[in-house]
């Protein structure tokens, strides 16, 4: 059986017990086949318990037994709680197994929606006009076994997955300046997700518009930078033409 669980919360392993009769005798052993660490037992006599329950290394304070069923719940249960756990049923008549294998996850982050200004910068040195389309880009970082998807209203775009930790992973859009769709984008993995809601005007328009003020000129002195809107900026500085000193703006990208 497969569990996914999510870092920080508690999950029980069920022994399927209602009551563990006289002579049972319960096993919970962690790691792999040919590697297994007993973690938890329980044995009933006819008028007691024999109990035990590892409480030590990453176990420590964190596993709780069932004194009347055997089930196994693990408390604030971390990445490396992740793997195979097997419980052995042992009595009179024969012995069986249960295996669970638990997959913890870390929380998800929320996507970041940005323009892809090097599509921009590329179509510049390239002589290419950009024309009315803009490229937006939606990056996670640090995540590992999910899948970042597109979506035009409940309708899926584009995805693409990744498994690496301590990487980014990125997912394009081209869209219309006048594009009145709803787009949002979503990181997912097994258990849980995270949306993030574009907004074309924010991210194309403002920045379109600031790319128009290239190549204005004025007759003042001065030489400052001036910072704008959502952190773009544009540069005044002299230049000397036909020798006649002016000013020109220019954008920073």
């Amino acid at each position: 059986m497969s569990v996914g669980v999510m870092e920080g919360d508690s999950i029980t392993l069920h022994s399927d017990f209602k009551e563990i009769k006289r002579n049972d005798h319960i096993v919970w052993m962690f790691g792999p086949d040919s590697a297994n660490i007993r973690i938890a037992e329980i044995f009933k006599w006819s008028y007691m318990l024999s109990i035990y329950v590892c409480n030590k290394g990453r176990f420590r304070d964190t596993l709780r037994l069932d004194h009347q069923n055997g089930s196994l719940t693990i408390k604030n249960i971390g990445l490396e709680y992740s793997g195979l756990y097997k419980l052995a049923i042992i009595n009179k008549r024969k012995t069986s197994y249960k295996r669970f294998s638990v997959k913890v996850y870390a929380p998800l982050p929320t996507p970041v929606i940005t323009r892809d200004s090097s599509q921009t910068q590329n179509s510049r040195a390239s002589g290419r006009s950009s024309g009315s389309k803009c490229v937006l880009l939606c990056s996670v970082r640090n995540v590992t076994q999910v899948t970042l998807s597109y979506y035009k209203g409940s309708g899926l775009i584009s995805n693409i997955s990744g498994s690496v930790l301590n990487s980014t992973l990125s997912l394009p859009l081209e869209v219309e300046y006048d594009d009145k769709n709803k787009y949002s984008c979503v990181v997912n993995n097994a258990i849980s997700s995270q949306t993030a809601h574009v907004n074309i005007t924010d991210l194309c328009w403002q920045s379109r518009q600031f790319n128009n003020t290239e190549g204005m000129t004025s007759s003042d002195d001065d030489e400052h930078v001036t910072t704008l809107n959502q952190g773009l900026c544009i540069l005044f500085c002299l230049d000397h033409i036909n020798g006649r000193t002016i000013t020109t703006y220019r954008l920073l990208t």
